[in-house]
């Protein structure tokens, strides 16, 4: 699955961290000079960023609390279930999330492009964005200990 991501400092503009108030997520890696942003889906508030086409923004992961009803409980949607067109009453839109590191079990892994996620809205027109997931390569199995994956853009693990 994915439990979070780390974005890269590069990803945002001043304004961005201003408008999405992106300071309390700022982190150094290890021993990195170079600053990211942690969402984590365990957060009190879940977010993520995601670029809707060519606009940024910050949207809640998921529906982990259940204020929507009519949407599923969690952070993630199956890749399967949007191709099928499962998922077509959601009306889900395909957004990229900037990611350097993902996260899943506590293993922190490196992401070259980004994530693909759907956003949806609930039945208030708020915005919700899912990560897709796919089932795990072997070797994501055995780093993770996870069954499932978040699709990565053009790149697989």
């Amino acid at each position: 699955m994915c439990e979070g991501i780390a974005a890269g400092w590069r990803d945002f503009t001043d304004a961005d961290i201003d408008r999405f108030r992106l300071q309390p997520r700022i982190i150094n890696r290890g021993n990195s000079t170079e600053r990211e942003f942690r969402f984590l889906y365990r957060d009190k508030r879940p977010e993520l960023p995601a670029w809707l086409g060519s606009v940024l923004a910050v949207c809640e992961w998921g529906n982990r609390d259940g204020r929507s009803l009519r949407l599923p409980r969690s952070g993630c949607l199956r890749l399967e279930a949007i191709e099928s067109g499962g998922c077509s009453w959601m009306e889900p839109e395909p957004v990229s999330v900037p990611a350097c590191y993902g996260m899943a079990r506590g293993v922190w892994y490196p992401v070259r492009q980004g994530l693909r996620g759907v956003l949806v809205r609930d039945e208030r027109g708020d915005d919700h964005l899912y990560v897709l997931i796919q089932p795990a390569s072997h070797y994501y199995n055995v780093m993770t200990r996870s069954e499932w994956m978040p699709v990565l853009i053009d790149e697989t693990i």
